[in-house]
């Protein structure tokens, strides 16, 4: 889709009208939160490399026939060699996660900025069940704004946990008195 034509996340909040754009904006930060969670964070020669491609405009689809015809710069032809070639390359960068991973990563997450309050922030925001979490995910992606694996689906956010049960005694509150 042309930069041009893409929604920003107030029109596609508008657009499913359920959801508060502080939704998208949390699930913006709880898809970092969970990547870094799950993967670390992200090597400094696929960042250099991934940098590279989105200044030039240029797909990581096209990467092995720009390497191949010696159409790359020395610094990205020498990361990509560093981390194995192309294929490790590809697999360095694949940072994708699961529906049901990002569904727990989004309530560690909630957890640890609102405590005890986060199921009410969250439903404040019309977040209430896990596929909430999926309908935003699949509204970005949708709009271009996120990308999926083809075996991704709506499906894979339905029931990943109860939200009363999975907020439910998942903080502990310190009192810091004077005998401490």
């Amino acid at each position: 889709m042309p930069e041009a034509d893409r929604k920003t996340l107030v029109e596609i909040a508008q657009q499913l009208g359920r959801y508060s754009i502080d939704a998208f904006e949390f699930l913006h930060e709880g898809l970092d939160f969970t990547v870094r969670k799950l993967h670390g964070p992200p090597s400094n020669l696929v960042e250099n490399v991934f940098r590279w491609l989105r200044q030039n405009d240029v797909d990581l689809d096209d990467l092995e026939s720009l390497l191949e015809d010696e159409q790359l710069p020395d610094t990205v032809t020498e990361a990509i060699e560093q981390v194995g070639g192309v294929d490790a390359f590809r697999e360095k960068a694949n940072r994708h996660i699961a529906g049901p991973d990002l569904c727990w990563g989004l309530r560690d997450l909630a957890l640890e900025k609102w405590g005890a309050m986060a199921p009410a922030v969250l439903g404040a925001w019309g977040i209430r069940r896990t596929r909430d979490f999926g309908r935003l995910v699949f509204a970005l992606v949708e709009n271009d704004l996120l990308q999926k694996q083809p075996e991704d689906r709506l499906e894979d956010f339905d029931n990943v946990f109860d939200f009363e049960r999975a907020f439910r005694g998942s903080f502990t509150i310190k009192l810091v008195g004077k005998d401490e």
